[in-house]
């Protein structure tokens, strides 16, 4: 939120691609700002923004002005290879690089004993899941997006600014 306030107010960027809370808290969606006070009121990034922002800049690029966009690792490949097809215009957009430890899948978490989840916090390896009943205390990589436990990569391919710790190369077995 800092780093998008930070784009939009100093000029950089006249906009912003990042998510904001749908329906529910894990429920977040792809959303442009136009101004810091959107970006204040409902920019989030959490466990929960695992929907690919690089697939909304090929309309996006090609508005006026230039647009700021936060690429987790997996998102990167995929803005790389809109590039080489040429489908999205490099010059309007600023990249932020994201390090990820892979995204949440909040029905991982209720197949766990989680019902009526109330929050999710993050606790380096462990999910402290609240509830209507109580607080539970999760393995993190158990609750996990399928696609997560089997990226080839925490690496950012492309990227103007980095926010975090740059991943590298990984073993995967997603072909098994």
């Amino acid at each position: 939120k800092e780093k998008a306030l930070e784009l939009l107010q100093n000029g950089t960027v006249n906009r912003v691609l990042g998510w904001k809370t749908g329906e529910f808290f894990y429920d977040l969606t792809p959303a442009v700002f136009e101004t810091a006070e959107e970006v204040e009121k409902e920019f989030v990034y959490s466990g929960f923004s695992g929907a690919n922002l690089s697939k909304y800049l090929i309309a996006q690029s090609r508005k006026e002005g230039k647009i700021a966009v936060f690429l987790k690792p997996c998102d990167s490949y995929s803005f790389q290879q809109l590039l080489k097809e040429y489908r999205i215009l490099r010059d309007n957009m600023y990249v932020v690089g994201i390090s990820c430890n892979g995204m949440l899948d909040m029905e991982k978490i209720r197949a766990a004993g989680c019902e009526g989840v109330t929050a999710v916090r993050e606790n380096g390896d462990s999910l402290i899941v609240e509830t209507l009943y109580g607080e539970h205390i999760l393995d993190r990589n158990a609750c996990q997006l399928e696609r997560c436990d089997v990226c080839k990569s925490k690496k950012v391919v492309v990227f103007d600014e980095m926010i975090g710790e740059q991943g590298s190369e990984q073993e995967s077995d997603r072909f098994d």
